[in-house]
C-alpha cells in the first residue's frame, strides 16, 4: 500500500466523545433522518453551538461506518487535505483509495477535476454508506479545496454522506445543492437551547441548587448559548452560590461569555491557571508537551497531573484517541483563555510557549507542528532551522510536496539568505524537471556558501550536495570529466545516511564516466557500490534502485540492448516491491525502449502500462518519454488515431505543468508523428522554427535533433537537404565526443542515406555498413525502419554474409509492406506482396526467378528444380546467377536468408533452407 505523500496527525481523525451531562434533544437528533437522505449536511453557527456534540451524537445513532477529520488552517492545501480525508476513510477502509493516493503521488498534480474524479470512483468500490465528517471546515480558505469538493458533490457517489461541520458558511455551490434537494441544513437558530433545554441542562448539572427564575434569567442572558450555559454552570459549581453569580451577569452574549471565563478561571489553583493559560495556544497537546511548555519554577505540578485534574473537571477538554492521550480545549474555550493569557502573561511568554512546543515537538519528529509553531513565535530562522536540521531525513522519504508547502511558510528573505534551503528548493526544482530554476538555486546556493557563518561539517555537507546537483549541471552541459569530478566530490563530502543525494550522484557518476568514453570504469563503480551497499545491514531500497538507474544509463548510452534489458527488468522489480516510483518510470520506459527498437511490439503495452496506467506522475520527465515510445509504437501497429491521442496526452501533461523541456519533446513528437503518417506540412513546420543547438545530452529514448534529420533527409527538397548537410555532420561529431552509440548509429544511417542522394555511393555504403555494425549486437531493427523506406535500396547494396545477412534480412523484414504510411499491421510482418512492390530493387525478379527462389527453399538441386520447372539445368543456373546479382548475394543460403527480409516468404525458410 503506498504512502500517503503528506505526515498524518492521528489524532485530527477521531470524533470528539459526548459529554457525560449531555441532554438528548429529540428534536435535533430526528434530524438525522433528513440528513441520511443528502448527501451534503452543513452544520454551521457560531463557536459554542454544540455542533460537533450534536454531529457526534449522529454518528452514534447511525447504523453504517462513519469517519471524522477535524481540519487546521493548514489542510488548505489541497493535496494536505485530500490526503487527511483519505486516512480518515482509511480508519474504516484500510487500503482503501488507492486511485487517489497514486494520484496524490504524482510530482505533477492533474487538475482538480481529475483528482476529483479519481476520489469519487474510489469512493464507489466501498462497501456500504460512507459518512465522512469535515470538522471546523471554515479553517479553509482555498478555492482548490473548495472546488474539489464542489465537484465531488457535482455528481456524487451514492454511497457518500457528507458532513459539513462550520462557524461560517463554506464557499460551496450551496444554492445548486439547495436547488437539486441534495442539502441538508442545520443553524444556530436550531442549535440554541430552548428554555425548556436550559433547563434540564442546568438542573442535570446543578439539581435544585437554583431556582427556576434563575435558570430562566440565565436562559435569557445567555440566549439559549450552549456554551455559555456550561461555563455559567462550571461557574456557578466552583461559587456555590448561582443566584448570585446569574446576577451578576451583563447584559450582552460577548460581556457574559468573558464574565463567565474569569468566574470559571478564579476558581481554578494557581497551577492549573498557570496551565491553562499557557497551553491556550496548543491545537492539541499531550502530557509531556504540556510540562514542555510551563518553566520550570512556574509550577510544582506535573504535565501528567494538570491533564487529570482538567479531565475530572471537566474544563472543555476535548480527548482525540481512544486512549486520551492526545487533547484539545473546546475552540471557544480556547479562544477564551488566549485572550486572557496575553492580557495576563504578554507577548513574550506567549512567544517563549511557542518556542518551547516547537523545540518538544522537533524531539518527537512532529516536524510540521514544529515548524508552524516556530513561525508563531515570530522565530522564522528557529523554523528554517527545524527544516534544515531535518533536510537528510526529509530528502530520503521524498516528502518533495511536504517541503514545498514548508519552504513557502518561510519568508522569502530567510530562504534567500539559507545556503541549505536555497539547495532544497534546487532539489525539488530537478524532481519536477526545471532545469533551469534548478542552476539559478544552486548558483545562488553555492554564492551564499562562500560567506555563511557556519561550522566546518556542515560546510562541506553542504558543498557534497552542491557538487551532487552541479553534477547534473554540468552533464547537461556535456563535460563528462566535470560531471565525475563533481560527483565523486559529491560522494566524498555527503554523509553516509544522505542516501537521496548520494543516490543521485551515483546516477551522474556512471553517465559521466562514459561520457568520457569509459564505460567499463563507469560499471566498475557501480558494482563496487552495490556490492558495498549488499553488505550493509540496513540496505536501502532507495539507493539500490538508483545504482541500477546509473547502469540503465550506462547500458543505453552504450547501445547494449541486453544488459539495458535485464537491468531495467531488476529495477522494475525493485521499484515495485519498494513502492519507488521515480526510478521506476524511468525503469519501465527502458525496458520498453529496449522491446520497440527490436521490434517487440507486443510487449511495449505491458511495459509501459505499469507507468501510464498509474493516477500519478512520479518523473514527468521519464513519463513524457514512456508516452512517445507508446504513440509510436501505436503508429507502428497501423493505429494512427491512438497515436495521436497518446501524442495529445504528452501535449496536455507539458502545458498543464508549464515546463518548458516537455512543451518542446511536445512539439517534436507531433513532428515525426505527422512525418511518419505523411503529413509533411505539418513536419516542416515544426522543423523550420526549431533550432537544435546547443546540443545537449539524449539520455533517454528521443532525440529532437534527430528527428529534425529525420524530417529533413526525407523532404529532400533544396532547403532541407542544405540544412541535413550541415546539421548531421556537426550532431555525429557532438555525438562522438560524448560517446553516445544509441545515436550515433542513428546519425550515421541518416547521412548514408544524405551521400547517397547527392552521389556519393561508396561513402554512403561505408556509413551505413559502420551503421549496421554498430547496431547488429544488439539486434536494433526499428530505429532502421523509422528512418524509412529510402534506407531500403541502400541495405541491398550492402555487402553481405552470414549473421550480418541475416540480421540485414530481419531489418528488412521490419519494414511496412507498402511504401508510403498506411493503416495496415505493419510491424514484425512478414509480406507475401512481391518483391519490386517492396524492395525498391535496382530490377525487380521476374517471374520465373521468383519460382526459381521458392525452390532453392527446399534442399533441390538445379537438376531437380529443372524437372520441376521444366527447363533445363543450364537455365536454372542462369537464373540463379541474375537473383544473387539483384539480391546482391552470393549463394543459396544469403538469397534465401535475403529474400526472408524482402517479405518474399515465411522466415521459417531461414530454418529449412538450402545450405548449398
Amino acid at each position: 500500500m503506498l504512502d500517503l505523500p503528506v505526515n498524518i496527525i492521528r489524532s485530527k481523525l477521531y470524533p470528539p466523545p459526548i459529554p457525560l451531562d449531555i441532554i438528548q434533544r429529540q428534536r435535533l437528533l430526528s434530524l438525522i433522518g433528513n440528513a441520511a437522505r443528502s448527501p451534503v449536511t452543513i452544520v454551521s453557527a457560531p463557536a459554542g453551538y454544540g455542533k460537533s456534540t450534536l454531529v457526534s451524537q449522529w454518528l452514534e445513532s447511525m447504523q453504517c461506518k462513519s469517519t471524522w477529520l477535524s481540519l487546521d488552517p493548514g489542510d488548505g492545501d489541497l493535496t494536505q487535505f485530500v490526503c487527511y480525508v483519505v486516512a480518515a476513510l482509511r480508519s474504516c477502509w484500510p487500503g482503501c483509495c488507492a486511485g487517489t493516493v497514486e494520484t496524490l503521488q504524482s510530482a505533477v498534480l492533474p487538475g482538480t477535476d481529475a483528482i476529483a474524479g479519481v476520489f469519487c470512483n474510489d469512493l464507489e468500490q466501498l462497501e456500504g454508506p460512507v459518512t465522512l465528517v469535515l470538522d471546523d471546515y471554515h479553517h479553509i480558505s482555498s478555492s482548490e479545496v473548495d472546488e474539489f469538493l464542489d465537484t465531488v458533490l457535482k455528481h456524487p457517489p451514492g454511497n457518500l454522506h457528507l458532513i459539513i461541520v462550520t462557524r461560517r458558511d463554506p464557499a460551496l455551490s450551496l444554492h445548486a445543492l439547495r436547488a437539486r434537494g441534495a442539502l441538508n441544513e442545520v443553524r444556530m437558530q436550531q442549535l440554541a437551547f430552548r428554555e425548556d433545554e436550559s433547563r434540564a441542562f442546568v438542573r442535570g448539572s446543578l439539581s435544585d441548587a437554583i431556582a427556576d427564575d434563575d435558570i430562566a434569567k440565565l436562559h435569557e442572558r445567555t440566549e439559549g448559548w450552549p456554551a455559555a450555559l456550561r461555563l455559567a454552570v462550571l461557574a456557578a459549581r466552583e461559587t456555590g452560590t448561582p443566584a448570585s453569580m446569574i446576577g451578576n451577569l451583563p447584559a450582552d452574549s460577548y460581556a457574559v461569555r468573558i464574565y463567565l471565563m474569569q468566574e470559571v478561571l478564579t476558581k481554578q489553583s494557581a497551577d492549573i491557571r498557570q496551565y491553562l493559560l499557557r497551553t491556550a495556544f496548543l491545537d492539541r497537546f499531550c502530557a509531556g508537551l504540556c510540562d514542555a511548555v510551563i518553566s520550570e519554577d512556574t509550577v510544582k505540578l506535573s504535565g501528567k497531573d494538570f491533564v487529570n485534574q482538567v479531565l475530572q473537571a471537566s474544563l472543555f477538554l476535548i480527548p482525540l484517541d481512544v486512549d486520551k492521550q492526545w487533547l484539545r480545549f473546546h475552540h471557544l474555550f480556547q479562544t477564551l483563555l488566549q485572550e486572557q493569557a496575553l492580557t495576563e502573561l504578554g507577548d513574550d511568554v506567549v512567544r517563549d510557549v511557542h518556542m518551547r512546543a516547537s523545540r518538544w515537538l522537533e524531539e518527537h519528529e512532529l516536524l510540521a507542528d514544529a515548524i508552524l509553531h516556530a513561525l508563531k513565535a515570530d522565530k522564522p530562522g528557529e523554523a528554517a532551522d527545524v527544516i534544515s536540521r531535518h533536510r537528510i531525513y526529509i530528502m530520503n522519504r521524498e516528502w518533495w510536496h511536504q517541503l514545498d508547502i514548508w519552504l513557502r511558510l518561510l519568508p522569502s528573505r530567510i530562504v534567500a539568505s539559507r545556503p541549505e534551503l536555497q539547495l532544497l528548493k534546487a532539489r525539488i526544482f530537478r524532481t519536477a524537471g526545471q532545469n533551469e530554476a534548478l542552476v539559478e538555486s544552486l548558483d545562488h546556493a553555492e554564492s551564499l556558501l562562500d560567506s555563511a557563518d557556519i561550522d566546518h561539517g556542515l560546510r562541506n555537507e553542504l558543498r557534497g550536495s552542491v557538487a551532487s546537483l552541479r553534477c547534473f549541471q554540468l552533464y547537461m552541459e556535456s563535460n563528462g570529466e566535470g560531471a565525475a569530478l563533481a560527483a565523486r566530490k559529491a560522494l566524498q563530502l555527503l554523509p553516509p545516511d544522505d542516501l537521496a543525494e548520494r543516490g543521485f550522484a551515483m546516477v551522474l557518476l556512471g553517465a559521466a564516466l562514459q561520457m568520457t568514453g569509459d564505460a567499463k570504469a563507469a560499471k566498475s563503480v557501480v558494482y563496487a557500490a552495490m556490492a558495498d551497499e549488499s553488505a550493509r545491514r540496513d540496505a536501502s531500497a532507495t539507493y539500490k534502485t538508483r545504482l541500477l538507474a546509473s547502469l540503465m544509463f550506462v547500458h543505453w548510452l552504450e547501445a547494449d540492448l541486453a544488459e539495458l534489458e535485464r537491468v531495467a527488468r531488476d529495477a522494475v522489480d525493485a521499484c515495485t516491491r519498494a513502492d519507488l516510483w521515480e526510478v521506476l518510470t524511468g525503469a519501465a520506459q527502458f525496458k520498453a525502449a529496449v522491446h520497440y527498437h527490436q521490434n517487440r511490439l507486443t510487449e511495449i503495452e505491458d511495459d509501459l502500462g505499469i507507468v501510464l496506467r498509474k493516477k500519478g506522475i512520479a518523473s514527468p520527465e521519464f513519463h513524457a518519454y514512456s508516452l512517445i515510445i507508446m504513440t509510436l509504437t501505436q503508429d507502428a501497429l497501423g493505429n494512427s488515431a491512438d497515436a495521436l491521442n497518446t501524442s495529445a496526452s504528452l501535449h496536455d501533461l507539458a502545458f498543464r505543468t508549464h515546463n518548458p523541456y516537455l512543451i518542446s519533446l511536445s512539439g517534436a513528437l507531433s513532428a515525426e508523428l505527422a512525418m511518419r503518417q505523411g503529413r509533411m506540412a505539418e513536419a516542416l513546420t515544426w522543423a523550420n522554427q526549431y533550432e537544435p543547438e546547443p546540443f545537449i545530452p539524449t539520455y533517454a529514448f528521443f532525440s529532437q535533433p534527430m528527428c529534425l534529420a529525420k524530417i529533413l533527409v526525407h523532404d529532400d527538397s533544396a532547403q532541407s537537404r542544405e540544412r541535413a548537410q550541415a546539421l548531421l555532420p556537426r550532431l555525429e561529431a557532438y555525438l562522438t565526443r560524448i560517446h553516445n552509440k544509441r545515436f550515433i548509429i542513428e546519425v550515421l544511417a541518416l547521412r548514408a542515406i544524405l551521400s547517397d542522394k547527392t552521389g556519393d555511393k561508396a561513402v554512403s555504403i561505408k556509413q551505413l555498413d559502420r551503421a549496421v555494425s554498430l547496431a547488429q549486437p544488439s539486434g536494433f531493427i526499428r530505429l532502421f525502419v523509422d528512418i524509412g523506406p529510402g534506407l531500403i535500396p541502400l541495405l541491398n547494396r550492402l555487402e553481405l554474409r552470414g549473421e550480418k545477412l541475416q540480421y540485414v534480412g530481419r531489418i528488412l523484414a521490419a519494414f511496412p509492406r507498402y511504401i508510403g504510411h498506411a493503416d495496415t499491421a505493419r510491424a514484425g510482418t512478414i509480406s507475401e506482396t512481391a518483391i519490386d512492390n517492396i524492395a525498391e530493387l535496382s530490377e525487380p525478379l521476374s517471374r520465373r526467378e521468383k519460382e526459381v527462389l521458392s525452390l532453392l527453399v527446399e534442399r533441390l538441386t538445379n537438376k531437380e528444380i529443372g524437372e520441376q520447372l521444366f527447363i533445363s539445368t543450364a537455365t536454372v543456373k542462369r537464373h540463379a546467377q541474375s537473383i544473387y546479382e539483384k539480391l546482391n548475394v552470393n549463394s543459396r543460403r544469403e538469397a534465401v536468408t535475403k529474400a526472408v527480409g524482402l517479405g518474399l516468404m515465411s522466415d521459417k525458410s531461414l530454418r529449412t533452407g538450402a545450405s548449398r
